[in-house]
């Protein structure tokens, strides 16, 4: 006998459809999610930040003022043509009667078409040393200027990082706090049934709901907080953030400090942190401008050619046209004798504006030191910090589980569960504070190095 089939029986069930569209929904709004991570971020602001496109305008502003020093090194040519109508009233001459008497006049009476041109060249031969120096010193503030880029950089990168790391620190708090909300509830559930049965006091039900809510406005500042901490890296970023954005937690290993010692890693700052790379470039630009101050005792030099023609028609006369060409080839020199003391004024400034950077020079040298000690004395401090928080971390966790189950089974009581449970949730807050500051700290001793060593 054929079985028959229920039609009803090929209908799905409502529920489980809403079911599937809803876990649908969710996957893609997990796929459409925007994740960044500490690269993504850096490079976003490195494009975006206006601190770093400023720094990069002067750098091509400088770099253009360069360009305009090496110009002077070339011959300048230029071409000049004009063409139009000119016109002079003739002189009349009257000669005396000793000449035969009579009458002329100097040329016609009327306008002439004229047409002229002329090439020109001039080449600076020698300027006192202007031009050499001038040189050297424009290409020496393009080098000083791509360290100050490099500076702004590195202190984006650390300003990127400080706030990255701080957003997560604000994510992950709150995640402890909403883990924490719920085993309070799981225990003011518990602590209900034992009041219910009469094994539990109200004061004990009373102390678990009045922790409960003081947890909930622990959530409502750590929910502030994320979007605090949020607000700070787009400012830093220098664009938002999309609304569904993630922020990936990178691999923190606290493992294997350093490669360098401290004597090395002050050494390595010295050759590489731009401000100290800068002000170098500055004594050098100092001395330079005290030694073209002394091109004002010398004489200038230069080398003049021109060549040029000039086209003269007058329309109804048929004397007096012209069709000439002219060319000249010269050194021209001139030397200032006595310039009212602008050169020995131009000196004495350029020797104080030495001496100054000389006397500077110690005091920068001074703080890149105390940077440099200071971020590697917080990196190892960090690092050490992150294995005694995770010994805390994991004894805190293992005594509320511990607490928990005595708990349950009305042996602990509810102030060992309260206590227990706080310190938990400070030592898991203590722990992931700790690994992301570490994180702050690598970026710190790069910065003061001014180059990523670790």
């Amino acid at each position: 006998m054929k079985e028959r089939i229920n039609p009803k029986s090929k209908i799905p069930n409502p529920n489980n459809v809403l079911i599937i569209i809803f876990a649908l929904m969710m996957m893609a709004n997990a796929a459409m999610a925007q994740t960044y991570n500490l690269t993504d971020c850096v490079n976003i602001a490195i494009s975006h930040n206006q601190s770093v496109i400023d720094a990069q305008e002067k750098v091509n502003a400088s770099n253009a003022k360069l360009g305009e020093s090496t110009s002077n090194f070339f011959p300048k040519l230029s071409l000049n043509a004009s063409k139009g109508f000119n016109y002079s009233e003739p002189m009349s001459i009257i000669l005396p009667q000793s000449m035969g008497g009579g009458s002329f006049t100097t040329g016609p009476n009327e306008a002439s078409n004229v047409a002229s041109y002329s090439f020109n060249v001039q080449q600076t031969l020698f300027a006192g040393g202007r031009v050499i120096m001038g040189w050297q010193i424009a290409n020496v503030a393009y080098q000083a200027q791509k360290e100050d880029l490099r500076r702004v950089m590195n202190e984006t990168h650390l300003s990127v990082t400080s706030a990255f790391f701080d957003l997560l620190k604000a994510q992950k708090g709150l995640e402890i706090i909403k883990s924490s909300i719920s085993n309070m509830k799981r225990n003011v559930e518990q602590t209900q049934v034992f009041y219910d049965s009469g094994i539990g006091s109200n004061i004990d039900l009373l102390r678990a709901k009045t922790q409960l809510a003081n947890l909930e406005i622990v959530r409502i500042s750590a929910e502030n907080g994320v979007q605090l901490a949020k607000l700070a890296l787009e400012n830093t970023l220098g664009q938002k953030l999309p609304a569904d954005y993630k922020i990936e937690e990178p691999e923190i290993n606290s493992d294997n400090l350093f490669n360098v010692t401290q004597e090395e890693a002050l050494n390595l700052a010295y050759a590489n942190r731009p401000e100290w790379r800068e002000f170098n470039f500055a004594m050098d630009i100092a001395g330079k401008a005290l030694n073209l101050s002394y091109g004002g005792f010398l004489p200038n030099i230069a080398y003049a050619y021109s060549y040029g023609r000039t086209k003269l028609e007058y329309p109804t006369a048929t004397t007096n046209n012209s069709d000439l060409s002219n060319w000249k080839s010269m050194l021209v020199a001139s030397w200032s004798l006595f310039d009212g003391f602008l050169t020995v004024s131009q000196i004495r400034e350029g020797r104080a504006n030495y001496n100054s950077a000389v006397a500077q020079q110690q005091n920068i040298k001074n703080a890149i030191e105390l940077d440099v000690n200071s971020a590697y004395l917080n990196l190892k401090s960090a690092g050490e910090k992150i294995k005694a928080s995770q010994t805390a971390a994991d004894l805190a966790g293992r005594t509320l589980r511990t607490v928990e189950v005595s708990y349950k089974a009305n042996i602990a009581t509810e102030q060992n569960y309260l206590d227990s449970h706080t310190a938990n949730q400070s030592a898991q807050l203590n722990l992931s504070s700790s690994r992301y500051d570490y994180e702050v700290a690598k970026a710190k001793l790069n910065k003061a190095i001014g180059k990523k060593i670790i």
